[in-house]
Parts: C-alpha cells; sequence; structure tokens
C-alpha cells in the first residue's frame, strides 16, 4: 500500500489532494452564520464523502472495482438475494444510480440480475466470481478503513457514525 494519509481537520472548503496523500481543511468559523453554503450540511457532507471516496478508490480502483460498486458487491454478499428496491433502500440510493453501477458489475460478470418485465420483482445476487473479487480488494479495502478510522480517532468515528445513523433515521420520515 501507498503511504496514504486521511487527515481531517475542522476546516473546509481547502482540499489538497497529492498524488498518495488527501488532506482536508476545515476551519469553523466562531460562530456559526446558518445563511452560508460553508455550514450547510448537504454541502459539508456532500464535500467530506467525495474526498473520502476518492480516498478509498486510490486504494481499491487497482482491483478494477469503484468504492460505490464495491458497496454493491458486499452488499450483495451479506445475503442470498435482494429485490432492485430492497438493494436500493438499504444502500440509500436510487435506483437509476443504482442500475447504473449495476451494469459494470454485471458486464465483467460479478453480480446477476433475474427477473423483471411487466411488473416482475428483479431479483439481484453476486456471482461466484464477484465473491473472489471481493476477497481480492478487501485487503486494500481494510487498508483503506483502517487509515481513515485512524485519522479520525476510533472513539470519535464511533460517535460520528452513531450520530450519522441517528441523524439519517430523523431526517428518513
Amino acid at each position: 500500500m501507498a503511504n496514504n494519509h486521511l487527515v481531517m481537520t475542522t476546516q473546509l472548503p481547502n482540499v489538497d489532494i497529492s498524488s498518495d496523500v488527501v488532506y482536508l481543511h476545515y476551519q469553523m468559523p466562531r460562530e456559526l452564520d446558518m445563511s452560508t453554503a460553508e455550514n450547510c450540511v448537504c454541502f459539508n457532507l456532500r464535500r467530506v464523502t467525495r474526498v473520502v471516496t476518492q480516498f478509498y478508490d486510490a486504494e481499491i480502483r487497482r482491483h478494477g472495482i469503484r468504492p460505490t460498486q464495491g458497496t454493491i458487491l458486499a452488499a450483495l454478499q451479506a445475503k442470498e438475494s435482494w429485490t432492485m428496491a430492497e438493494l436500493s433502500e438499504f444502500l440509500g440510493m436510487d435506483r437509476t444510480t443504482l442500475v447504473r453501477n449495476l451494469r459494470p458489475l454485471q458486464r465483467d460478470g460479478l453480480a446477476q440480475a433475474a427477473g423483471g418485465g411487466h411488473g416482475n420483482l428483479v431479483e439481484l445476487s453476486i456471482s461466484n466470481k464477484g465473491r473472489k473479487q471481493i476477497e481480492k480488494l478487501t485487503p486494500a479495502w481494510k487498508a483503506a478503513q483502517s487509515a481513515a478510522v485512524k485519522t479520525l480517532g476510533e472513539k470519535r468515528w464511533s460517535a460520528i457514525l452513531s450520530d450519522l445513523k441517528r441523524a439519517a433515521t430523523a431526517l428518513n420520515k
């Protein structure tokens, strides 16, 4: 693994992306001005997720999978089969985005879809080739995950994850 670092401090919009190092700096204003984009929850979460996705992408892309596709494969592996609606809801992804990310996985023989047509459910599953692909990319994913959690600190990441889940549940009503 390259010497990748994900450094997250409390300053944003300055993002410095070097070849193997991603630094995210975010400086909170002393008083939150809720009328500005720099304090927008959506803006900040989307910006951070793009940087984090680029960081993971640098690790797992060499296995021919993008982080978004890896997430789909991991979900497909977790359950014997999914309907399109179930997987879409589980991933928090609209169906058109899910279909766009599934196409290359199906093309490469990593995922399978059965059924469909007028009102019929589409059943999705991972293929044996897809399971092998997950095995190959898991060490790279674990390296990226470890670096990100180390940067945040395990306790802090646990608290962030809990807060994000709580927010998603509250806002999904």
